[in-house]
């Protein structure tokens, strides 16, 4: 009763929902001027003609199914709204025993399990079609007769694919680098690096130490400076007394004597070196009515048609209708006890183990861990959580395709040659 309730209510609502949208869609429907008007003879059953008079419509049908609830991971527990596993068993000292009937099962978690085959229902008709089981068929529009052909383009399948101008791709820019900066200056893009360790650039008598410039104190003492940098005098102690003993200074760095790896220069702040980033070029456009496809732009056109027929794989029947062959649906499975888990083809009945149940024999890796029953019928087991719905719903035609909208079915006049481009149908006005 609970599954029929849903069913109905979600069928109801979307029932409503394809209302309201055959009332806002751009479709005009065109009446006779009294309302018990016969249906047009150009068109089938219950089908009325457009605003055009050039192919015919009804309202889409709105179909929702509710199938089985499933599991993502684990089982379903008998009710159906919930997925579980069962515990894990931590090895006890003693033996542990399955109930009568039951044996340990390994995809189980080696707890105590009962398999029987499941039943399996009869075959019937899917959903949406029409018939008995061994007989189900659907009803298609008919085809055009005849090759198919463009004015304009190359046919692929039913419509003509137009190629026009290249791609032009928009204005170039730097690209994002994550934590890097990229710095854009004057059409450039590039980001700063600090350049190696360098060994010092020294005045003539100066000897290179590393980053930094060497003598032996001269008798007249150091210098206060060396090509405009600060001299440091080092002295040690001799005799009681300290001696003057070397002169050094550190070189200024500059960009002329910045040691950049290669594939960068020296940027102008004298201390930082420039790594070129290529420009990211910008997006492909096509013209108006084009879009992008393999590079290429690309548009789409209705190619012209004869007289309409039934489509390979279906047959006209004695109403002028295409029915078009569809396979059974096969049976659900289900389990005749409650107390069994559908799972697969089998239903299983699970218990604990003939001892007490105690946090240290069950443990849950995941999910929330439940002790069901007592006794002999002690079962533990992990829940996981609620199971998946697996409602279904959208529009359908039992008879022609959907428009643009999917408010409506289409269908070609049965007198007239079909309109070039059906599909848009819900464009015409009164």
């Amino acid at each position: 009763m609970e599954t029929t309730k849903k069913t109905s209510t979600t069928k109801a609502a979307l029932l409503v929902i394809a209302a309201l949208s055959m009332l806002l869609s751009g479709l005009f429907i065109a009446t006779a001027s009294r309302s018990d008007a016969s249906p047009s003879p150009a068109c089938p059953d219950s089908f009325s003609l457009t605003a055009d008079a050039k192919n015919c419509f009804q309202a889409a049908v709105v179909s929702s199914a509710d199938n089985p609830n499933s599991c993502d991971t684990g089982q379903l527990t008998p009710d159906g709204t919930k997925c579980f596993v069962a515990a894990r068993i931590i090895p006890q000292a003693g033996q542990t025993l399955c109930p009568k009937g039951y044996s340990p099962d390994d995809s189980l978690g080696s707890m105590c399990a009962r398999f029987d085959a499941a039943t399996q229902g009869k075959a019937t008709c899917p959903a949406g079609s029409r018939g008995a089981a061994g007989g189900c068929y659907i009803l298609v529009a008919k085809g055009p007769r005849g090759a198919a052909t463009c004015e304009e383009g190359t046919l692929v399948g039913t419509n003509c694919v137009i190629t026009g101008d290249a791609p032009v791709n928009g204005a170039s820019t730097c690209p994002s680098s994550g934590s890097t900066t990229v710095i854009s200056n004057a059409g450039e893009c590039y980001t700063l690096i600090a350049p190696p360790s360098t060994t010092a650039d020294c005045a003539a008598d100066w000897a290179d130490i590393g980053t930094d410039c060497y003598q032996v104190a001269p008798e007249a003492g150091c210098p206060e400076t060396q090509d405009g940098q600060a001299v440091t005098e080092n002295s040690t102690t001799s005799g009681g007394g300290e001696v003057l003993e070397s002169c050094t200074y550190t070189p200024a760095v500059t960009a002329d004597t910045l040691n950049c790896p290669a594939g960068t220069t020296a940027d102008a702040n004298g201390v930082d070196c420039r790594r070129p980033v290529d420009l990211t070029p910008g997006a492909a456009t096509c013209a108006t009515g084009y879009g992008v496809l393999s590079g290429k732009c690309i548009r789409y056109e209705a190619s012209a048609s004869g007289n309409p027929q039934c489509p390979v794989g279906s047959v006209e029947d004695a109403s002028g209708d295409c029915r078009k062959p569809v396979a059974d649906a096969k049976g659900a499975y289900s389990c005749a006890d409650a107390n069994a888990a559908l799972n697969g083809k089998s239903c299983v009945w699970t218990a604990g183990f003939l001892i007490t149940p105690s946090a240290s024999l069950y443990k849950c890796d995941a999910g929330v861990r439940t002790v069901m029953g007592s006794g002999a019928g002690v079962q533990v087991i992990c829940i996981l959580g609620a199971a998946n719905a697996n409602t279904t719903s959208g529009p359908s035609c039992l008879q022609g395709v959907l428009s643009t909208d999917n408010a409506y079915c289409i269908v070609t006049r049965i007198d007239a040659a079909p309109a070039a481009a059906v599909a848009e149908i819900g464009r015409a006005h009164v």
